[in-house]
């Protein structure tokens, strides 16, 4: 499609036409809208970061009284279970060493899945959920 002479001058000149005028409204409208926007998700950001570092420090405190461990000694155990797991993952443990090494020492525990076992635990939530 051509554009006639003045229309092409208009055009060249910056457009001084009233269509012009309307869209550059429309963007300035639009930016406005986006900047707030942004703002909104920012805060609303911020604020879900709060929430989810309270809950997982209510999850702490969770674990620390349903197992009576707190500071260290509750790291530890989750340090060494954390450990055992990768060590089932990489397939280097036996089910012998499992059982031998397991912080768990109720024979009815032991034969219980650890999916199931910990099923009953609310989810975590960290910064990548």
């Amino acid at each position: 499609m051509e554009l006639n002479n003045s229309a092409q001058l208009k055009f060249q000149n910056g457009g001084d036409d009233m269509a012009t005028t309307s869209i550059a409204d429309k963007l300035a409208k639009l930016e406005k809208k986006i900047a707030k926007r942004e703002k909104a998700i920012a805060d609303e950001t911020k604020e879900l970061d709060k929430d989810k570092a309270e809950y997982n420090k209510l999850y702490i405190m969770f674990l620390s009284d349903k197992y009576k461990l707190s500071g260290k000694d509750l790291f530890s155990a989750i340090e060494r279970e954390h450990e055992q797991l990768e060590k089932l993952r990489e397939g280097e443990q036996s089910d012998d060493d499992t059982d031998n090494t397991s912080s768990v020492t109720d024979d009815e525990d032991k034969q219980d899945d650890t999916a199931v076992k910990h099923s009953s635990f609310p989810h975590s939530y960290s910064g990548s959920n």
